[in-house]
């Protein structure tokens, strides 16, 4: 039996052991190496002082290269630090203050254009005549006000010396000439016009300009804006003086002025002023105006003055206009005239002129249907010398005849004023396709519920109206009295009866049109309704 020794180390412990002579001997074999590199180092360096050619020669060409840009960059720096040339400190002078531009002025860098490497873009070319930069400009003109190019709107602008219309013309301007914009005050702006460096006012409205531009323009401060002048305004001091169409006594009078009149003085001409006396413009003459000083001077001299002899000629409106042997339609037409003759005016009656044609013919046509000058008008003589209306032979009635020629029995049934005075209440109603109430009417439901009233049932059509079923026909429209039906073809597109009305006299009828029109009142005269007429009926009562 084999006794352990107690004092024996475990198998754990020789374990350790055993790892620690193994780590030993590796770092001993590590420092041998380590030492022998050292020494071939020491060797190889030996050597390469000895001799330095055949050491480079043996060295990679990067290496070479790597060392060389290693050792530029430091030197390049160091080199960029120092100054280019020896700092000159700059001798004191005295601070004078003069007139210059603003900025640093020009530099001279040609020089060094040549030098510098040819990197960005290129400079600005002078030969597209560039502009003076702000930065050079003058203090005045870097200080000036904004001044806006814009263009007059306006036919023909009047030019102020203050921003309203209490303020004098002082010029015109034509629509389309160009002005520079250079301030405001509220909607007033002032221009100058090209080459004319004065200052004028115009409305805003009758400039063609931006209007973000405009609240960018310079707001001119209330205490810089003059007062307006005292207004140009003359007193009557007598009564009755006359208001004349020219500026003299040879002129026709227009209207006759009470004491203490104020007008409106417009134009001047001599010793006369040009007026605004409600809605008439006239000549008054200076002798019976109070005027305070320094107005007249004010007041525009007229560019001419109207001729007091114009010709008394008129320009027929329309086409197939009627020319009668008196003034009204119930006289017998003579002819007609188309629209753009011309006719001499030899006297007037009411609402008619005696007109003579080219050839010679004496007759009377409507006012309405003639273009004329107001001087013209004006100088027309007035007559009475007119002729006798013509009488109507009376016939008996014959029943059931139709009397398509004015005739028949229309001679004695009385004509309906009172449905025509009745009528013309309804002038404003809705138009209202199948209506036949207040609320609303076509043309033959508005006839039928007006004849409805008076005790005469009429059919709800316009074509079945026009019959001798329901009075007698009348071919002429010279024959029409208030009341009478008009009937009308072809008002629709289509053939054939359209469209009836009611004659209420004096050329006129009322009728119910369209949705948009409603029941309105019509002249019979016009060519549209001479040209679509068919005829009338004149209902028995």
């Amino acid at each position: 039996m084999i006794e352990l020794n107690q004092n024996q180390p475990s198998a754990h412990l020789r374990d350790d052991v055993e790892s620690l002579k193994q780590l030993t001997a590796h770092r001993r074999d590590k420092y041998k190496q380590q030492s022998h590199s050292l020494l071939g180092l020491r060797h190889h360096a030996t050597t390469s002082l000895a001799s330095p050619g055949a050491w480079l020669k043996q060295l990679p060409t990067r290496f070479v290269l790597h060392t060389v840009v290693a050792l530029t960059v430091p030197l390049a720096l160091l080199l960029s630090e120092l100054p280019a040339r020896p700092l000159v400190p700059a001798p004191t002078a005295t601070s004078v203050q003069i007139s210059v531009p603003l900025g640093v002025g020009p530099i001279g860098l040609d020089a060094g254009l040549a030098t510098m490497p040819m990197v960005g873009d290129p400079p600005l070319s002078e030969d597209q005549a560039l502009p003076v930069p702000l930065s050079l400009s003058s203090r005045s003109e870097l200080l000036a006000p904004l001044t806006v190019p814009a263009m007059i709107s306006g036919d023909v602008v009047k030019l102020r010396n203050g921003p309203g219309l209490a303020y004098d013309e002082v010029g015109r301007i034509n629509g389309g000439d160009g002005v520079e914009v250079v301030g405001r005050y509220e909607e007033w702006l002032q221009v100058r016009r090209d080459g004319d460096q004065t200052i004028y006012w115009v409305a805003s409205e009758l400039v063609d300009i931006p209007e973000t531009v405009v609240f960018n323009l310079t707001q001119m401060p209330t205490e810089m804006i003059p007062p307006p002048p005292p207004p140009k305004v003359g007193t009557v001091h007598e009564e009755g003086v006359n208001l004349r169409d020219g500026p003299g006594t040879n002129y026709v009078s227009m209207a006759r002025m009470g004491l203490g009149q104020d007008l409106t003085l417009v134009e001047r001409f001599e010793n006369w002023f040009l007026v605004e006396y409600g809605t008439q413009y006239g000549w008054v003459t200076a002798d019976f105006l109070n005027i305070v000083p320094g107005v007249i001077e004010r007041v525009p001299v007229a560019q001419g003055v109207p001729d007091p002899n114009p010709s008394l000629t008129g320009a027929v409106l329309e086409n197939a206009v009627n020319l009668r042997k008196g003034p009204g339609s119930a006289y017998d037409r003579v002819g007609s005239i188309n629209a753009g003759s011309n006719v001499q005016l030899l006297a007037k009656y009411k609402d008619w002129f005696r007109v003579q044609l080219e050839n010679g013919t004496k007759a009377w046509m409507f006012s309405d249907l003639l273009k004329i000058a107001p001087m013209a008008v004006r100088r027309v003589p007035t007559t009475t010398n007119i002729p006798a209306l013509p009488v109507r032979a009376r016939i008996s009635r014959v029943s059931g005849g139709g009397g398509g020629g004015g005739g028949g029995t229309a001679s004695r049934i009385p004509a309906s004023g009172d449905v025509a005075g009745y009528a013309a209440q309804f002038v404003g109603s809705r138009y209202r396709w199948g209506g036949t109430g207040p609320g609303g009417f076509d043309c033959s439901g508005l006839t039928s519920y007006i004849y409805r009233q008076f005790g005469v049932g009429l059919p709800h059509s316009a074509a079945a109206q026009y019959s001798t079923s329901v009075g007698a026909k009348i071919g002429n429209l010279s024959n029409l009295s208030p009341g009478d039906l008009m009937f009308f073809a072809g008002t629709d597109g289509r053939r054939g009866i359209s469209h009836v009305a009611i004659y209420v006299g004096g050329g006129q009828m009322v009728h119910a049109m369209t949705s948009r029109y409603g029941v309105q009142v019509s002249g019979v005269w016009n060519s549209y309704w001479q040209n679509r007429f068919v005829g009338a009926v004149r209902p028995y009562r």
